[in-house]
């Protein structure tokens, strides 16, 4: 079957709830990945589907202050692109399961903690394979992440590396949450070229 392109602009209610019920199964996956990982108890907020007009991601999203964020293409049966960003209090804590020790250096900064920050780039490798496996199990195609893509400067600029030549973007939004940190980062998933034909046909919603 052909797969025409399908703006966001366009989707009916029932189509982007669809794609927030794919998005949930990707975020359920990643979070109890992510949990194994750390080895506490990790929460995939339901995740938020909402549509940016072009030029609108940043509205939408409204960055904030982050300690660490990285983005990967996703190709295959769907093009997606994906980013996950950790906010200084997800990174302290992250960073010190992950690693055995706590970062006592402000967590807004990892430039003097090399360590820190490849350890957060291998779990959010672990995170998006986790995701788009989630994905795809529930679509019935094949998807593969990129190699990581770690922010340099603000959040709004890995927003703008990201999403910043789409159109309008349908963005898919998870919060994550950690024992103790209600706002431990976020996960943004958009479908890209003829991908949300494609996975709308999939899930039997086009």
């Amino acid at each position: 079957m052909a797969h025409g392109m399908l703006s966001p602009l366009d989707l009916t209610p029932q189509q982007v709830e669809a794609m927030r019920q794919l998005a949930y199964l990707g975020s359920a996956d990643a979070g109890r990945s992510l949990g194994r990982l750390l080895g506490t108890s990790v929460e995939a907020v339901q995740p938020r589907a909402q549509v940016a007009p072009p030029g609108g991601v940043g509205r939408v999203l409204q960055p904030d202050a982050a300690a660490f964020s990285v983005h990967f293409t996703v190709e295959g049966g769907a093009r997606m692109r994906w980013m996950m960003h950790v906010t200084p209090e997800g990174a302290q804590l992250m960073g010190g399961l992950l690693l055995g020790a706590p970062l006592f250096r402000g967590a807004a900064s990892f430039d003097d903690g090399p360590m820190y920050l490849s350890a957060l780039a291998e779990m959010a490798n672990i995170v998006v394979s986790s995701y788009v496996g989630g994905v795809g199990a529930a679509s019935g195609l094949t998807l593969v992440p990129s190699i990581p893509h770690v922010g340099q400067g603000t959040l709004h600029d890995t927003i703008a590396a990201c999403f910043g030549d789409l159109d309008s973007a349908l963005l898919l939004v998870t919060d994550l949450r950690l024992p103790g940190v209600r706002q431990a980062g976020r996960i943004v998933c958009a479908p890209v070229d003829d991908s949300l034909s494609r996975l709308l046909s999939m899930l039997g919603a086009a």
